[in-house]
């Protein structure tokens, strides 16, 4: 787990901020074309939250201090800001592609800006158990992107009346990724963890967090679900654990 620290880069912090500063840049850039062909804007910013919330999840906890994480995001903002300086709207318009088609730009910055405060809560909670923070930000991630991306095409095909726009198949799909964002957490981060064992429990969690996303409106998904997986993984799984170890 990474040390609440500022020290030395290691060999592999240096790679992985790298990696990830180059990552993300991509990414956007890939989603700021993609909304610019004419694409369905949900496609461009599901391609964003999938892929940085998968990369901030994967990543953070493998630095050895919080300077990896914080050369990661030098490394970005140096090329988005490079960027901005050959196109000035650049920023605005990444904010418009990744905007919901009913949102505003600061309300797409809103989502961004308080999922980063859900994840900040979440990692200083539970410092001492990175599988809870991993699954957290991999539900969201997973979990809720699965949501739209199988919810839009195939929603209503079960059960055509909607809940607050959420069908029953975007509810399915964010169940099982939510699962499958737990599995990899415990198989990663908590080996000695049977999940066999633990399966009721990992359901369990699941569906509060699947709960969450169908009760939140626009964008506070991105809030309470990373809160809510956390807090459940703690009741339910690891219900021993001290928050604040000394």
């Amino acid at each position: 787990m990474v040390d609440l620290s500022i020290g030395s880069l290691t060999l592999v912090d240096v790679g992985m901020a790298v990696a990830t500063g180059m990552i993300v840049s991509v990414v956007l850039t890939s989603a700021y074309y993609l909304a610019c062909s004419g694409r369905p804007k949900w496609k461009a910013r599901k391609l964003v939250h999938t892929s940085m919330g998968s990369v901030v999840g994967l990543t953070l906890v493998g630095y050895s201090n919080l300077s990896g994480p914080a050369f990661a995001a030098g490394i970005f903002v140096f090329i988005l800001f490079y960027s901005w300086a050959h196109k000035s709207e650049l920023i605005w318009d990444l904010l418009l592609a990744g905007s919901r088609d009913e949102d505003t730009r600061t309300k797409t910055f809103m989502a961004g800006f308080m999922g980063m405060i859900s994840f900040g809560t979440v990692f200083l909670l539970f410092f001492s158990r990175p599988e809870i923070f991993v699954a957290a930000i991999l539900a969201v991630a997973w979990g809720d992107a699965a949501g739209e991306i199988i919810g839009r095409p195939y929603g209503g095909k079960i059960i055509k009346r909607k809940y607050r726009n959420k069908s029953l198949e975007g509810s399915i799909a964010v169940f099982v990724f939510t699962v499958l964002a737990i599995f990899a957490s415990l198989l990663v981060y908590s080996p000695d963890t049977s999940i066999l064992r633990i399966l009721p429990q990992i359901f369990i969690v699941a569906a509060f967090a699947t709960t969450a996303e169908v009760l939140s409106i626009g964008w506070t998904d991105n809030f309470f679900i990373p809160m809510v997986t956390a807090v459940a993984m703690w009741w339910f799984i690891f219900p021993g654990i001290i928050l604040f170890p000394m």
